[in-house]
């Protein structure tokens, strides 16, 4: 048995250097981030270096993988946490991650 699952719904695609997937709405509610090396998600299979898509319109969920964001002066950070991080301003949902290899 294969164990590769092709969608024609939301096939990969490139364009200009980045990666995704196709199928989805043109948004303004989506951004992507680049997972960095402290591997505090890997049951969720996110490694350092995965692209993790955002959603920016929803409201923070206690529990989900949610994005905030910190020093946002002149060169922004961002974490990963399933709780609310003290100081730091809620950016979104995470909606999708890819694994690069």
């Amino acid at each position: 048995m294969n164990s590769i699952v092709l969608s024609d719904k939301h096939v990969p695609c490139g364009y200009m250097g980045i990666l995704g997937c196709n199928g989805y709405e043109k948004t303004d509610n989506i951004i992507c981030l680049t997972a960095n090396g402290d591997n505090n998600f890997l049951n969720e299979g996110i490694v350092e270096g995965s692209i993790l898509f955002i959603e920016t319109s929803g409201k923070f969920q206690e529990g989900l993988l949610n994005v905030f964001k910190y020093k946002s002066n002149s060169s922004p950070q961002y974490i990963l946490s399933r709780n609310k991080v003290a100081g730091a301003t809620f950016v979104g949902k995470v909606l999708m991650a890819i694994i690069q290899y």
